[in-house]
């Protein structure tokens, strides 16, 4: 009797399943599992270092590490992932975790500095190379006159203790306090928009960033375009993005 009851009642299920089964497909599919990721980051001496930008699977999962290094994000899928870590003045680094259900998983990584010696790599080679591949195309869109632009000269002039500092005399830039958090507006951008530039560092974009994760020490020429009409393609904003103008900032090359 209890078969043909079950049976009855998956034919049930199977017949309406046209109308059905599109609303309730959802309710029978099992929830994803997900964990919580935490961790540390150190330099090569061991130091923590914070304003790290540690983003998982290539997607919106993202966190920065705090003054102690560390940091945490949670709902993170189990399974096989790949960790990305991204800071000024470190080389990008990454590396695949495995994370399980029903625990906290926790993950310590190093970063190198730019301006330590690669295998095979003198320091010289490297400097080279980054300015004819990184530097070759600021000078070259410094030359055409779209934008504002900081050189290395001009930044130790400056003698600026933060990154707000150098964009106080940028003609289109303002510095605003939010949340107690000081933060750069780029003016005359279409309609009046009042949201965050797009930073970049080293042709990389960089996901929500604030002005306090850059050091003048660090930097080796800055980009600053207010408009979208001003931005060179390679630095326009993604669909749907949801800032106003570009920051472009170039490390320190090695041995400068």
């Amino acid at each position: 009797m209890s078969t043909r009851t079950g049976f009855a009642a998956r034919c049930v299920l199977v017949l309406g399943g046209v109308l059905l089964l599109p609303a309730l497909l959802p309710a029978l599919l099992p929830a994803q599992e997900t964990t919580t990721l935490v961790g540390s980051v150190r330099d090569s001496a061991g130091h923590a270092v914070a304003g790290v930008e540690v983003r998982v699977g290539g997607g919106d999962l993202a966190a920065r590490t705090n003054d102690a290094g560390g940091f945490r994000i949670a709902a993170v899928p189990v399974g096989h992932l790949n960790v990305v870590l991204r800071r000024l003045g470190f080389a990008p680094a990454s590396t695949d975790v495995t994370l399980r259900a029903g625990r906290i998983d926790s993950l310590v990584v190093s970063l190198t500095s730019v301006a330590a010696h690669l295998p095979n790599m003198l320091v010289e080679d490297e400097a080279m190379t980054r300015s004819k591949r990184l530097l070759a195309g600021f000078w070259d869109r410094r030359s055409r006159g779209f934008g504002a632009f900081l050189t290395r000269d001009q930044i130790e002039a400056r003698q600026a203790q933060n990154f707000v500092d150098l964009m106080r005399q940028v003609p289109s830039a303002s510095v605003t306090s939010r949340n107690g958090r000081q933060t750069v507006r780029l003016r005359h951008v279409m309609g009046g928009l009042d949201c965050p530039p797009q930073y970049w560092v080293d042709g990389i974009p960089i996901e929500a960033g604030q002005p306090d994760e850059f050091v003048p020490e660090d930097v080796e020429a800055i980009e600053i375009y207010a408009g979208p009409s001003t931005i060179p393609v390679q630095f326009s904003p993604r669909p749907r993005s949801y800032t106003c103008g570009a920051i472009v900032i170039w490390t320190r090359l090695p041995g400068s």
